[in-house]
């Protein structure tokens, strides 16, 4: 069965690109967002003293990646008003690449049965920004690397990707929600 929703629209692309910061605004101005799964479940596993993470156990993390991902895809009730995804569940297949797992037939039959809007928003390696934290460990290198498998994944899963400019924040939100605007019209 296959679950879309037009007006679930997924921001995507490289590390420390400025996703965040825009699913951030987003939501200051009102909107619907849903944060990064990734990132809260590293933040959880560490807490928890778990070795479910993509430094250790990477296949027990990828299934809690995608386990997550579409929980939190079918969570959100709202089927009108544009809502904003800080990643998709496309990203399993990336970053199983990343990881050199392989990629999984339940992760391709995950990201063929819930379907974003076929618009993907993208931000590009931005190296004047990029920071390492906790979580994001890896270089901007391995990043930008990361960031292509990412973006082959959207293509596979036949999605259009569309790149966020590099600008401040208000700009780059502006332009996502001009976009939203048009592909719901």
């Amino acid at each position: 069965m296959i679950e879309s929703r037009r007006n679930f629209f997924v921001v995507t692309g490289a590390s420390g690109s400025g996703k965040s910061s825009i699913i951030a605004a987003l939501r200051h101005r009102g909107h619907l967002c849903v944060d990064e799964i990734g990132r809260q479940l590293l933040q959880e596993q560490v807490r928890l003293g778990s070795d479910a993470t993509p430094w250790q156990d990477h296949p027990a993390f990828m299934e809690l990646l995608l386990t997550h991902s579409m929980q939190a895809f079918e969570a959100v009730e709202e089927r009108l008003m544009p809502v904003f995804f800080d990643r998709g569940i496309p990203e399993c297949i990336g970053y199983s690449r990343v990881l050199k797992l392989g990629v999984r037939e339940h992760h391709r039959d995950a990201a063929e049965g819930f379907r974003y809007n076929p618009t993907v928003f993208f931000t590009p390696p931005w190296e004047q920004i990029y920071r390492n934290d906790a979580e994001r460990r890896h270089g901007f290198e391995a990043g930008r690397e990361a960031h292509a498998e990412v973006l082959r994944a959207y293509r596979e899963c036949a999605y259009e990707l569309v790149e966020v400019p590099r600008a401040p924040v208000e700009e780059r939100v502006d332009f996502i929600l001009h976009r939203a605007r048009q592909l719901l019209a």
